[in-house]
This record gives C-alpha cells, sequence and structure tokens, in this order.
C-alpha cells in the first residue's frame, strides 16, 4: 500500500535522473553536425583566435579578376569579405566561394544585398597548411567575376646576388621574413639530389648561427673552401601552418683567381701602350722625313735658279 501511493512521486523523480544523466540527447533525430567553421565563441571570434579582417571591392562584372595576398605566420581566424557594386538593381547575382577547385558550402558564409551592392563574407580558422591557398568569392549573374585572397606564409628573402670570397676566409649569409617571425630557422646545404642539414653541433668551429632577431637567421661559414662553393638553403618554418625557403649561392675562389685577372689586364694595357708609342713613332718618323723632304725641294730651285744664272752670265761675256 504505501508503494502504491509512492509510485506518483517516484516515476517523475527516475525519469529527472535520466535526463540528468543524458543531457545531450533531446529525441531519435540527430541533429546538424556544426562545422568548426560554424564554431563561434561567446566574444564573436572563432575559437578565441584574433580575427583578421580582409576585403576586395569589385567594381561591376566587367572588372578583371582582382587578388589580395594574405600573410599568416601563426594559428588565426580569418574573415574574408567581398563587395560588389553594380549599376542596375534589376540583376539576378548568385554568389558562392571557393578554397581552390571546391565549393565552400553556403551554410558557411553570409551574403546581402542593397540597392547596388552585394556584401559576402566568409570567416574561418587556419588552423594547419590545409587551410592555406586561395579563397575565391564568386559573384555570377551571366557572367562571373572574382575576387581571390591568396592565404600563404610569409616569403623568405635571401638575396638575388651571389656571395664570392676567397679560400680560409669567412662569410655570414642572412635570410629575412621581414615583420614575421617563423617558429624556427633552418639550414640546409644543396646537393644535385637533396638538401642536406647544416650539422651546428658537429663542426661548430666552421658553422655557426648568429640569430639575434626572431625573424632573421645568420650562417657564418669559417675556413672555406672551394668545396663550399654552391646553394644554402634558409627555411622558415611556422609550424602547422607551413614554410617557406630561400637560397643563396657562393663562390669560393683562390686569391691566384683575381691576381690572374689583375696580370691579364695588366698586360692588355702594357700591349696597347706599346702600340700606341710605336704608332706615335712611326708617326713621328714620316713627319720628320716629310719636313727634310720640304725643306729640300727649296734649296734644289735656289741652286738650280743660281745656276741658271751663272750660265746667262757667261754667254753674255763670251758674246761681248
Amino acid at each position: 500500500m504505501r508503494l502504491s501511493a509512492l509510485r506518483p512521486l517516484l516515476v517523475p523523480l527516475y525519469c529527472g535522473i535520466l535526463s540528468v544523466a543524458s543531457p545531450g540527447i533531446t529525441s531519435n533525430t540527430a541533429g546538424p553536425e556544426m562545422p568548426p567553421e560554424a564554431a563561434v565563441s561567446s566574444d564573436g571570434s572563432l575559437y578565441n583566435y584574433t580575427v583578421a579582417n580582409h576585403s576586395l571591392l569589385i567594381s561591376g562584372f566587367s572588372t578583371k579578376d582582382i587578388k589580395k595576398d594574405i600573410f599568416i605566420d601563426n594559428v588565426l581566424s580569418l574573415k574574408l569579405e567581398c563587395t560588389l557594386v553594380v549599376d542596375s538593381m534589376d540583376l539576378q547575382i548568385s554568389v558562392s566561394w571557393r578554397h581552390g577547385k571546391d565549393q565552400i558550402s553556403s551554410n558557411l558564409y553570409t551574403y546581402n544585398n542593397t540597392d547596388k551592392q552585394w556584401n559576402t563574407a566568409y570567416e574561418f580558422v587556419v588552423t594547419d597548411v590545409n587551410k592555406t591557398g586561395d579563397y575565391a568569392c564568386v559573384f555570377s549573374s551571366g557572367t562571373e567575376v572574382y575576387g581571390t585572397f591568396s592565404v600563404i606564409v610569409p616569403p623568405v628573402h635571401s638575396g638575388s646576388k651571389a656571395v664570392v670570397s676567397y679560400n680560409g676566409d669567412f662569410l655570414v649569409l642572412k635570410c629575412d621574413t621581414s615583420e614575421y617571425k617563423p617558429v624556427k630557422w633552418l639550414w640546409f646545404k644543396v646537393t644535385e639530389d637533396e638538401l642536406v642539414p647544416v650539422n651546428f653541433t658537429m663542426d661548430t668551429k666552421r658553422y655557426s648561427e648568429l640569430s639575434t632577431k626572431l625573424n632573421e637567421t645568420k650562417l657564418r661559414i669559417s675556413d672555406l673552401t672551394e668545396s663550399d662553393s654552391g646553394g644554402y638553403a634558409c627555411k622558415a618554418d611556422f609550424g602547422e601552418i607551413g614554410e617557406s625557403k630561400g637560397q643563396v649561392e657562393i663562390k669560393v675562389i683562390s686569391y691566384m683567381v683575381p691576381l690572374r685577372i689583375f696580370l691579364a689586364i695588366a698586360a692588355e694595357v702594357a700591349i696597347l701602350v706599346i702600340i700606341i708609342g710605336v704608332y706615335e713613332f712611326i708617326s713621328k718618323r714620316k713627319q720628320g722625313q716629310e719636313d727634310v723632304k720640304q725643306d729640300y725641294e727649296p734649296m734644289s730651285q735656289m741652286k738650280s735658279e743660281d745656276s741658271s744664272i751663272a750660265e746667262a752670265s757667261t754667254t753674255r761675256q763670251r758674246k761681248v
């Protein structure tokens, strides 16, 4: 009798305990799975990451496809926005987003239009290298116009000119990523088949890394030999985001190489001086001969005239 009297109270209490133990089950039909891109934290940013905003303005369908590079060096949230401005309000325009060749689901981006302006935005978290690449907003109305955001790791600046040094000397190679800061730097010797890591621990006398800033690296190579000639690659590692690489060419030569060049130049100069001297000597000699000839001709003429006068005088004396 007592259990019968308590049954109306025990059943609701038992059902309440079950509902507390299984709070995620509200029906027999499972709801749609929320993708990572749609998970927004309470403060409005995805996964509490810093949100970086980037936008493109497209002026009509006659505009050529425009592109913007976005350099990232760590995990962050990106909000990409495109605005299309058209001349007519009667156009039927569809909006879509692509990552590379893959179509992005329409429930992951927003779009709206006001008068002659269409706006769309796509926000996501760049967690690894698979999230990098080209993201394109596409506006279609008979023809298509694109706005492309290229999400990439920063490039490495290593210089375009080869570095020349001498046997027994040293040199310092430098690479940097502007203001961006990689997780770490790596150096490699470039061979025909592979990149061989520079071993700083095994040969501390010859190789040393002179890094004072996170956004740059310097490699010092001492006691150079001609076998050190070739390429050296510096790699900036940005963790899960990816990596970028630069390359520096060096050429190690003997001190006799510039000496031979100097001697060759000196020999050429000496030959040129000799040729000029010989030419001037011959020119002066010819000029002297011409001057003597010019002086001789008037004297011969004067002698001829004197001889003619003497002969005429003798003839007159005979006639007398």
